[in-house]
């Protein structure tokens, strides 16, 4: 050992590397320290503020919303939703049409009570990095707006969700910066982001429920209507009522599926039912509940879809009022239905049914 200092002692040139390695160790170790300290001086005197002072206690005053997102070199996208005199919201951009109450609710809260959680850069050449460069320059951002008649009562730019997107309470986090502001923060809170106006819609559809259905009828009107039927409601599958002679059913899993096609079904668009009229020998389905229920659904195509539209009517004084309530609700729209529905609903006979054959005849009809 007193032999290596002694080297060390005599190698001048050693002597002086080891001493500089010294040196910057005990500097970065110092650096860090500072670093630290400085960082939890930051976090500590920073107390989590809302984003917009006091405008929780004005929700009640918001009367239209504003999404705008970017298409790139097609422009912006821009979702208006607006709050009617009845209270209703509903979406511009589709005449309209009722909005989805509980998203527009999550809007308000979600904006109304967000908290700037931490500082983040002011720089607006960081902004992009952030998720944060406004729509109209072609950026990733999000703007979200809260009106009340003229007078905008908070305006917020959305961006990225950072990679520790909760907080230690479970809280989500996101970047976000007030509009015309460059300051920007890690934000505590949630809020839908949806950029496309379908996405807001209500999809509440049909809502008629399968153990309450007797019987659904395809191609009703023709001269070869499917009846798919149920002799009560304790009754599993649906049976064919009209099989023709020579043919049995392709069974009860398939007839099933084509009987609850449109119970099960939502829509991919919507328009006002004065938009397309449907021709009269179109597709058309009917569905009759046990309690007397009768709703009608005409269809016809339009740029390759098939849209519908609906009208109900009731037997007895409680379906009466159904049908009321599925007329206020349907019968001032037409909808698109998605492919695979409108493929279900317009199978035919020979489509569900097939030939029959020895053992048909020896154990009746294979439903």
């Amino acid at each position: 050992m007193n032999a290596s200092l002694a080297s060390l002692k005599e190698n001048r040139p050693l002597r002086n590397l080891v001493l500089l390695a010294a040196v910057t160790f005990v500097m970065l170790v110092a650096a860090i320290i500072a670093v630290v300290s400085d960082q939890s001086s930051v976090r500590a005197s920073f107390v989590p503020h809302p984003l917009f002072d006091g405008l929780s206690r004005q929700l009640e005053r918001v009367d239209r919303i504003v999404y705008t997102s970017s298409r790139g070199m097609a422009g912006q996208e821009v979702v208006t939703i607006n709050r009617g005199s009845d209270g209703v919201w509903s979406v511009a951009s589709r005449s309209g049409y009722p909005a989805n109450a509980e998203l527009v609710r999550n809007v308000l809260l979600g904006v109304g009570n967000m908290e700037a959680y931490e500082p983040r850069t002011a720089n607006p050449e960081w902004h992009r990095n952030l998720g944060l460069l406004k729509p109209e320059d072609i950026g990733s951002a999000i703007r979200v707006e809260l009106f009340s008649g003229e007078e905008r009562l908070a305006g917020l730019l959305v961006g990225k969700v950072p990679e520790r997107a909760v907080d230690v309470k479970g809280e989500g986090l996101i970047y976000v910066r007030r509009d015309g502001e460059d300051q920007t923060w890690l934000a505590r809170g949630r809020l839908p982001v949806y950029k496309q106006a379908f996405d807001w819609l209500d999809m509440t559809f049909v809502g008629i429920p399968r153990e309450e259905v007797a019987r659904v009828t395809l191609w009703a009107g023709t001269e070869r209507p499917v009846v798919m039927e149920r002799a009560s409601p304790e009754a599993a599958d649906f049976t064919i009522a009209n099989l023709p002679a020579g043919r049995a059913s392709r069974g009860g899993p398939v007839v099933n599926q084509a009987a609850a096609a449109l119970l099960d079904a939502t829509f991919e668009d919507v328009a006002p039912a004065d938009t397309l009229d449907m021709p009269d020998n179109g597709p058309r389905v009917v569905v009759e509940t046990f309690d007397g229920l009768k709703l009608t659904m005409h269809m016809g195509g339009q740029g390759g879809a098939l849209w519908a539209k609906f009208a109900a009517e009731g037997e007895s004084e409680e379906a009466a009022l159904r049908a009321e309530d599925l007329n206020t609700r349907l019968s001032a729209w037409t909808y698109k239905l998605p492919q695979e529905v409108s493929g279900q609903l317009t199978q035919t006979m020979d489509v569900l049914t097939r030939e029959a054959g020895p053992a048909d005849a020896m154990f009746g009809p294979a439903e």
